[in-house]
């Protein structure tokens, strides 16, 4: 008889919103998902009986991440736990030898100036580096990108980027008007197709204008690509009406939209809508778990650290375009 190999096994940090997709992605793709980490003993309870009737996961919980770590010892842990808490939590996973893939924004502390980020954020790269240990972020979309791509040259042939649009809203689910938490939340997702589509962007930051306010946040600047201009556009916003959420990527006036659908089988797909005609593929998020688990993150740490400083960088000028 052949020898089976062992199912990778992951830990889902903050399994009980986003964090349970994750999850399912990671069983669905063959990962063992051994464990998971919650705030309170009670949160536990409910989420382990979640993971188990809804995906058939039967993880064991903790309200302790040492803890975990020391008993369950993961090879992935996957951190999807709150914005302040990605930094603490992804340099305890990899210290502790653990493959990262951490939500994004990769480290976001509300009131810390860029440098500081940064720092935070080089110094898990280094500790990722020096470990031999894989570390990426989770911008899907990044991980859609190639499929978006080939169904431009489907349709129009050779491939040039000289206009790029970025437009993502999701609902506003009662909270208050704040375009910088709007920024912050839904900015790397496209920052990252562009960054895909663009490795070697350069921005001309005197050609950057913004406009922050209420539940918009928006972008527009000008960047070279292989020595070619290409205008771009990154639009987020909370929405308080119908559609609840938009999620449009437009190359050179070509749009893609991108929405869900569930199979037969009830597995989540995504179908991307364009004008000459519709794609249904896999969602990008299983996508991206599925690259991560095969040792290739579609951003890696060092994608990651630029998503992050372009994010705040925008956010910097729309702070001083505000005062001015």
């Amino acid at each position: 008889m052949k020898n089976k190999t062992r199912p990778v096994r992951v830990a889902v940090v903050g399994a009980t919103g986003i964090g349970r997709h994750h999850a399912n992605w990671w069983h669905l793709e063959g990962a063992e998902v051994c464990a998971f980490v919650g705030r309170t003993a009670e949160s536990i309870e409910k989420t382990g009986a979640m993971l188990l009737e809804t995906f058939r996961i039967p993880a064991r919980g903790y309200t302790s991440l040492p803890e975990m770590l020391t008993k369950e010892q993961p090879e992935i842990v996957d951190v999807c736990s709150p914005n302040p808490c990605h930094y603490g939590h992804t340099k305890t996973a990899l210290e502790a030898g653990c493959s990262v893939l951490c939500e994004k924004p990769f480290v976001y502390e509300p009131g810390a100036s860029r440098e500081t980020l940064l720092e935070k954020a080089q110094e898990l790269v280094e500790i990722a580096d020096t470990r031999g240990l894989r570390l990426g972020v989770c911008t899907q979309y990044s991980a859609g990108t190639g499929i978006l791509k080939e169904l431009y040259s489907k349709y129009h042939g050779t491939w040039e980027l000289r206009n790029y649009c970025g437009h993502l809203e999701s609902p506003a689910k009662g909270r208050s008007p704040d375009p910088r938490r709007v920024w912050v939340d839904l900015s790397p997702h496209p920052i990252s197709v562009l960054l895909q589509l663009c490795p070697d962007l350069e921005i001309d930051w005197d050609t950057v204008e913004t406009h922050f306010s209420g539940y918009a946040a928006n972008v527009r600047f000008m960047g070279r690509s292989h020595n070619k201009e290409i205008s771009c556009t990154i639009m987020t916003g909370n929405r308080t009406d119908p559609p609840q959420n938009i999620r449009e990527f437009i190359f050179n006036d070509f749009r893609f939209l991108i929405e869900g659908e569930r199979d037969p089988q009830g597995i989540y797909n995504a179908r991307v809508e364009t004008s000459l005609g519709n794609y249904v593929c896999e969602d990008f998020m299983r996508l991206l778990i599925r690259d991560f688990l095969a040792g290739r993150p579609t951003a890696d740490g060092r994608t990651a650290l630029r998503n992050l400083d372009l994010m705040m960088r925008f956010m910097e000028k729309a702070d001083k375009q505000i005062t001015t």
